[in-house]
C-alpha cells in the first residue's frame, strides 16, 4: 500500500521535471522573441550540445510555431550548429520553417534565387500569416512575377490591421514609376475622409516616396493640412510632405498653419517650421529667397514665441546658423535664457539659447567654470545654402560646437539665478554687441526675380 501511495507522487515529480526543463523554456522563450539573450545563455551552459541542436532542430520544424517564432529558432540553431542550419532550412517540408528561413537568408546572394521562389510562393499563399514580410522580401528581391501579384493586393480592401500593413509593403513593393491607375486610387484613397485613417496615411506616404509624385499631391496635401477636422496625424504627414514641393503655394501653407493663432497643435506648427527650412529649390535664386523669408519668420513672435518649448529650440538653432545678427535676436535669445517651461525638463531652450547668444558675439562671460571651452565661437557658414542641413539640429550635432562646449552648457542651463545674470549682461554688452555687427557686411539680399517673387 505505501508503495501504491508513493507512485502518483513519483509521477508528478517527473511530470514538474519534464514541465520545467530549461531547453524546452529557454526554447519556448527564443520562439517568442522573449529574453532571448538569457534564453540563449541558458542554452549555451547546457553540456550536452547535440541534445540542445535536437531539440532546436525539433523546434524549428513544429508548426506550432509562427513564421516569425521559427526565424527566431533558426537564427539560435546557427550559433549552435553553425550558419548551414538556416540554409538547410530553405528545403525543408514545413512551408513556415522555409519562409522562416528566407526571412534570414534573403540577402545571401547565393540564396538569391532560392529565397525568391519562396517568397514568391508565400506571397500568393491568401492563407498564409505575415504575407507582409513576404511583400517586403519580394520588393527587395525586385522580382518581376511579383508585381502582378501585389498589384492585386493593393487592389482590395484592407480593413484588418495586418491587411493594412499587408498593403503598405506591398505598395512599397511596386516598382516606380507606378501605374497610372494605381496613383489615382492613391489619391482618392487619401482624399476620402471616410476611410480609414491609417489607409489615408499609407496611401499619402506612398505618393510622397515616388520619384515623381503627381502634381496632384501638392492641392491634396494643402487641402489636408490646411483643415484643423483632419485627422493629425495624416496633417503632419501632409505637411512633412510639401517640402518636396518648393514653390511659393506649399510655403504659403505651410506658413499660413505655422503663423496661425488658432492652430491648437503645436507639434504640427513644428513640422511646418521644419518643413519650410526643408524645401531647396533647384533654382538657386529662389533658394536664397526662401532662406531670406525663413529668417524672417524666426524673429516672428508667432514662432518664436511658440508656446511649444521645442520651437524655441529650433529657433533658437536656427538663428545661429543662419548667422542672424539683428537686435531682435538679442531680445528673444534673452528671454529664452530664463524660459521656465516645467516640460523642458533639460532646459534645452535655454541652452541652445545661451549657445547661440555666444555663437553670434563672441562674449567671455564671467565665472564660467571652463571658460577655456569658449575661447573663439564657431565661424559662420561662407555660404546660407550651406545651412540647410544644419538648421534644426542641437549645437552639439552642428560644425563648431563641441561635444564638451554642449555638456557644460547643459550643466550650467539648470541654473536659473546663473541664467538670469547671463542675461543681465547681455543686456549691459547691448549696444557695443550691436556696435560690432554693424560693423560687419550685411548678407547679400536675395535676388529678386522679374514679378518681384
Amino acid at each position: 500500500m505505501r508503495r501504491a501511495a508513493l507512485l502518483p507522487a513519483i509521477a508528478a515529480v517527473v511530470a514538474t521535471a519534464q514541465e520545467t526543463d530549461p531547453i524546452d523554456a529557454a526554447i519556448t522563450d527564443v520562439a517568442a522573441g522573449r529574453k532571448v539573450a538569457q534564453a540563449t545563455m541558458t542554452l549555451a551552459g547546457i553540456e550536452d550540445r547535440a541534445r540542445v541542436v535536437e531539440r532546436l532542430v525539433a523546434a524549428a520544424e513544429d508548426d506550432s510555431h509562427d513564421v516569425r517564432g521559427k526565424s527566431n529558432l533558426l537564427a539560435a540553431l546557427a550559433q549552435f550548429d553553425g550558419p548551414d542550419a538556416p540554409r538547410r532550412a530553405l528545403d525543408s517540408k514545413s512551408a513556415t520553417t522555409r519562409r522562416a528561413a528566407c526571412m534570414l537568408l534573403w540577402n545571401d546572394p547565393e540564396r538569391k534565387a532560392r529565397c525568391g521562389e519562396i517568397a514568391l510562393d508565400w506571397l500568393g499563399d491568401e492563407a498564409a500569416g505575415d504575407r507582409a514580410t513576404a511583400a517586403a522580401i519580394c520588393g527587395r528581391l525586385d522580382l518581376d512575377e511579383a508585381q502582378p501579384v501585389l498589384l492585386a493586393i493593393v487592389g482590395r480592401e484592407a480593413t484588418a490591421a495586418a491587411d493594412r500593413k499587408l498593403l503598405a509593403l506591398a505598395l512599397a513593393a511596386i516598382r516606380d514609376p507606378k501605374p497610372k491607375e494605381l496613383v489615382e486610387r492613391l489619391l482618392a484613397l487619401a482624399a476620402d475622409k471616410g476611410a480609414h485613417e491609417e489607409i489615408r496615411g499609407i496611401a499619402l506616404e506612398t505618393l510622397q516616396a515616388m520619384k515623381d509624385a503627381p502634381r496632384e499631391l501638392l492641392g491634396l496635401s494643402t487641402a489636408i493640412l490646411r483643415d484643423p477636422a483632419e485627422d493629425r496625424i495624416l496633417r503632419m504627414k501632409a505637411a512633412l510632405g510639401l517640402r518636396e514641393f518648393p514653390e511659393d503655394g506649399a510655403w504659403a501653407a505651410l506658413e499660413a498653419v505655422l503663423l496661425s493663432e488658432k492652430e491648437e497643435d503645436r507639434i504640427l506648427q513644428r513640422n511646418c517650421l521644419y518643413s519650410l527650412g526643408q524645401m531647396e529649390p533647384s533654382d538657386e535664386e529662389l533658394a536664397r529667397k526662401y532662406l531670406a523669408r525663413l529668417r524672417q519668420l524666426l524673429l516672428d513672435r508667432r514662432v518664436c514665441g511658440n508656446p511649444y518649448f521645442a520651437v524655441k529650440v529650433d529657433v533658437a538653432t536656427a538663428l545661429a546658423v543662419l548667422d542672424v545678427r539683428e537686435p531682435a535676436t538679442l531680445d528673444i535669445m534673452g528671454d529664452y535664457l530664463v524660459d521656465e517651461d516645467p516640460k523642458d525638463k533639460e532646459h534645452l531652450v535655454r541652452q541652445e539659447a545661451w549657445l547661440t547668444l555666444w555663437t553670434l558675439t563672441g562674449t567671455k562671460l564671467p565665472d564660467l567654470p571652463e571658460p577655456e571651452l569658449f575661447t573663439t565661437p564657431p565661424d559662420p557658414f561662407p555660404d546660407p545654402l550651406e545651412t540647410r542641413k544644419h538648421l534644426f539640429r542641437r549645437a552639439h550635432f552642428r560644425p563648431g560646437i563641441t561635444r564638451e562646449q554642449s555638456a557644460m552648457v547643459a550643466a550650467i542651463a539648470a541654473d536659473l539665478g546663473r541664467m538670469r545674470k547671463t542675461r543681465e549682461t547681455y543686456a549691459e554688452l547691448r549696444e557695443k554687441i550691436l556696435e560690432e555687427w554693424r560693423k560687419q557686411p550685411p548678407p547679400d539680399p536675395p535676388k529678386i526675380g522679374p514679378e518681384g517673387k
